[in-house]
């Protein structure tokens, strides 16, 4: 597909999230940037993003220097993908998505090339699931490297930053019904080989009986100076009574 299609895509991308800003490769690249992708070893840059983390929150400990990690690696790929599905029906080839790190934050990226499919829904969520498969492990292997990151906490943070985000776009969408969510929900679990039991993290609140997350992970935002528990962190004790299945 032509570059008029990624255009739309940085579009959409940038009405999400300032910092989730495309380029294309020839628009006045920085050759010492540190780039992070699915086709190249990134243990440095990574070990570069931890120690960041570290030095800038020192208090917050292990829990959180990981997870931070883990969420700013994983975002933008995710947040992508159900962007250009769910807005323009097409996926980029995440191979050639490269991301950039600069001192402890990982925002912006750009595409080798403009390889996209298309198709329905359920066809693109497949082709994503294997892609983000692919690339997430890529990414948990390298961090554990530098850390201990297993596949079982991993599952947790991806399902529940892809039911956050689906929620987000039900917000803005009228026609992502309760049960569009849910079903689509369904569909991403088996993309991505994740057990079905993360379906029960979606639920009904009871304060406006409208669809929730029940989250299953913690950010550890809430361990650094400046940070809260989140409304729904799952270390709130009232978390469990706020919404029914």
């Amino acid at each position: 597909m032509s570059q008029a299609v990624f255009k739309q895509i940085y579009q959409e991308c940038q009405q999400i999230s300032p910092y989730l800003k495309g380029e294309f490769v020839d628009e006045g690249s920085d050759p010492t940037q540190e780039l992070i992708s699915a086709n190249q070893s990134n243990i440095t840059v990574i070990k570069s993003l931890h120690s960041s983390l570290m030095q800038q929150s020192p208090e917050a400990g292990r829990s959180y220097w990981l997870t931070r990690s883990w969420d700013l690696l994983t975002w933008q790929p995710l947040y992508l993908t159900l962007t250009a599905i769910y807005q323009l029906r097409i996926l980029p080839d995440l191979n050639n998505m490269q991301q950039h790190h600069d001192n402890g934050l990982v925002a912006g990226f750009r595409f080798n090339c403009t390889d996209c499919a298309s198709g329905d829904y359920e066809c693109l969520i497949k082709q994503a699931g294997k892609q983000l498969s692919q690339l997430f492990e890529h990414y948990r292997k390298e961090l554990d490297q530098r850390v201990r990151c297993r596949p079982r906490f991993t599952e947790h943070l991806i399902a529940d930053a892809l039911f956050a985000k689906l929620l987000q776009m039900q917000r803005s969408n009228p026609k992502m019904s309760d049960n569009f969510i849910r079903r689509h929900a369904k569909l991403w679990l088996e993309a991505l080989n994740f057990s079905d039991i993360h379906i029960q993290s979606l639920c009904l609140s009871k304060l406006d009986n409208k669809l929730s997350l029940n989250r299953t992970s913690c950010c550890c935002v809430y361990k650094t100076t400046a940070g809260t528990k989140c409304a729904n962190c799952p270390r709130l004790k009232q978390k469990s009574k706020s919404c029914t299945n």
